[in-house]
């Protein structure tokens, strides 16, 4: 059995599949307040509500950036500290780019900042909030793939993410260990 975790968008999906890469239960978590804190706790109760033991859980395919600082940090010790404790847990990190097939896709970073990906190959950059309406325009993008919503954009906004199509094409890792993937440097003073 497989666990597939993404803790990095705004809509939190946990997903248990199996080696044919079918999709046995996949459940949406809506974030409140503290509950990211909990990751742990809410990947137990999943775990436990379907019946599942750890020791069943072969690999966690886990979306551990780009994210905050802080929590990229808290999802890569939550699975790794499951990896370490449990010996048939293996990890696959994978990034929320990873998600779509097309492009350009865009990221929240932070109340000052995004992230976008104009195509697979291209780089991260970090543009100002306030400049994404211009950016939009200036490079003719006419549909982004986003989490977030503005009724100003000019182009589609798609943020249907195709977890079956997803977990049919991963390629899982054998790793014991992620580490914190960071886009850019912490904001700390």
């Amino acid at each position: 059995m497989y666990l597939f975790l993404n803790a990095v968008s705004k809509n939190w999906v946990m997903i248990l599949f199996n080696q044919n890469r079918d999709i046995i239960i996949a459940e949406n978590i809506s974030i409140l307040l503290e509950e990211s804190s909990k990751l742990s706790f809410l990947i137990n109760n999943f775990l436990k509500k379907n019946n599942i033991l750890y020791n069943e859980i072969t690999n966690i395919v886990v979306v551990n950036w780009p994210g905050s600082f802080t929590w990229v940090r808290s999802i890569s010790l939550v699975v790794n500290t499951l990896s370490y404790i449990f010996e048939n847990i293996k990890l696959t990190p994978i990034s929320y780019f990873d998600l779509f097939e097309n492009y350009p896709i865009t990221k929240i970073s932070s109340k000052r900042d995004l992230f976008v990906k104009k195509s697979k190959n291209n780089i991260i950059e970090i543009i100002k909030n306030e400049d994404l309406l211009d950016y939009i325009e200036n490079n003719n993008i006419k549909e982004i793939f986003w989490e977030k919503f503005s009724e100003n954009l000019k182009a589609k906004v798609n943020d249907k993410i195709d977890y079956e199509k997803l977990i049919s094409k991963v390629i899982l890792e054998e790793k014991k260990q992620i580490e914190a993937f960071y886009v850019k440097k912490p904001s700390i003073n």
